[in-house]
């Protein structure tokens, strides 16, 4: 048999079912999927419990939750089995995606029944899918376990949030038809490069020839290990790159008045992806005025750059562009119309411009507030 591991490459397995890899906190140990037709193992290899899901074609929502679920203590070392056979089913240790039912206390995770309105919270509003059940109910445990932390921690919570907004709530939304904006125009541009598109199309296609169950489970294999990689990177970025990012962001919204007796100029000394944090935290910290101008320094010619704050945290469009007589300009003629020495450029949107020095980008940015 064969096992999909992380990187994408193929080992042979002697004596196994069809398996993947679960990589989180460096684990070996396999998850199995099998149809009821399909179910092999020896006696002394039986796995602990049985989550079911549903056979035929596959979505993202109940490939992740799978994947999601096989983290978690209560259903470590347990076996995927695909079926729609409901006697089956109920005989099963959790069930996703199918069965109609949702009941934690007897971890059934369907989303599908009538009357089902089940939503996140904390202010989110999407109706849920089973990935999103899931997450709702083990998604602590498994951000606990990845920051080696208690469930109650914090900055568990905290990536709890964080990791549903910017990763789980699409998932939801795309399983339940949930547009993305609230017209009813079509779309500028169409986008199947999404998460929940790309495992879409490892289904078998109606082409191949080899349809059976065995192939359909291979097929939802790989569907588990591209939906749980990116699950994992997001939990990681989020906990190494994310949540130190928010606590600089802070810090240096409470020292902006440091910069400039508006507060409405924030300076980073290191360049820090403020953006995924800006507009939260001004909201959080009763930010009035709104901040205008970022500066930070280019590590790359170590030069300086002020930046204007967007409108929002999706539109393109700055709250307070650099001025229109600056945009386009470069080096001594921008210099001159300034006013102020050392300036390199600022762009034709007016969004960004640079400086040879610290004064010089806190001058632009200052000049930039009175005009």
């Amino acid at each position: 048999m064969w096992a999909i591991t992380r990187g994408g490459f193929y080992r042979k397995l002697l004596n196994f079912p069809k398996t993947i890899s679960r990589p989180l906190m460096g684990t070996s140990n396999l998850i199995r999927v099998s149809s009821l037709a399909y179910s092999t193992g020896s006696p002394n290899d039986v796995p602990s419990k049985r989550v079911g899901t549903h056979s035929g074609s596959f979505h993202c929502d109940e490939a992740l939750g799978c994947f999601m679920i096989c983290l978690t203590n209560k259903f470590s070392n347990s076996e995927i089995v695909r079926t729609r056979d409901p006697k089956v089913l109920e005989g099963f240790d959790a069930v996703l995606d199918v069965g109609g039912v949702y009941d934690p206390s007897r971890d059934r995770y369907d989303h599908h029944q009538k009357g089902f309105e089940e939503v996140f919270g904390h202010g989110f509003n999407t109706k849920l899918s089973s990935a999103g059940l899931v997450y709702k109910h083990f998604g602590k445990e498994i951000i606990a376990k990845e920051l080696q932390l208690g469930e109650d921690h914090p900055d568990v919570q905290r990536l709890f949030l964080a990791i549903y907004k910017n990763f789980m709530e699409a998932i939801d939304a795309i399983d339940n038809g949930i547009n993305q904006f609230d017209t009813d125009k079509p779309p500028r541009y169409v986008n199947n490069t999404n998460l929940s598109s790309r495992v879409g199309r490892l289904n078998l296609d109606w082409m191949d020839h080899n349809q059976s169950p065995e192939k359909e489970n291979e097929a939802f294999q790989q569907a588990m290990a591209v939906a749980g990689s990116e699950f994992l990177d997001s939990v990681r970025f989020h906990a190494k790159s994310w949540l130190p990012a928010r606590s600089i962001v802070m810090e240096c919204i409470a020292d902006r008045y440091d910069t400039d007796p508006s507060g409405e100029i924030m300076v980073f000394k290191r360049f820090t992806p403020w953006k995924l944090h800006i507009f939260e935290l001004e909201e959080e910290m009763k930010v009035d005025p709104p901040i205008k101008y970022v500066l930070y320094e280019d590590d790359r010619g170590k030069r300086w750059r002020v930046q204007a704050v967007a409108i929002s945290p999706d539109r393109f469009e700055s709250r307070k562009p650099l001025p229109a007589q600056w945009r386009g300009l470069t080096d001594d003629e921008l210099s001159k119309e300034a006013g102020i020495p050392g300036c390199i450029f600022v762009h034709i949107s007016g969004f960004t411009g640079g400086n040879q020095t610290y004064e010089g980008a806190l001058a632009m940015a200052r000049t930039a507030l009175k005009i």
